[in-house]
């Protein structure tokens, strides 16, 4: 059976490296999914202002 199955592991240190890797990664996640809001933000601040002009 699986749960019998001893899993190998990486070395501490490339498990350090794995997650500071992710932890890098999920920054960048992080930072473009705010530019993504404050674009669609802007967005809609420049549709309601063309459409207050009509």
């Amino acid at each position: 059976m699986v749960k019998n199955q001893a899993v190998p592991l990486p070395p501490l240190a490339e498990q350090k490296r794995i997650v500071a890797k992710i932890d890098q990664l999920m920054a960048l996640c992080n930072s473009l999914e705010q530019e993504i809001k404050n674009s669609t933000d802007k967005q809609t601040a420049i549709l309601n202002a063309v459409l207050a002009k009509v």
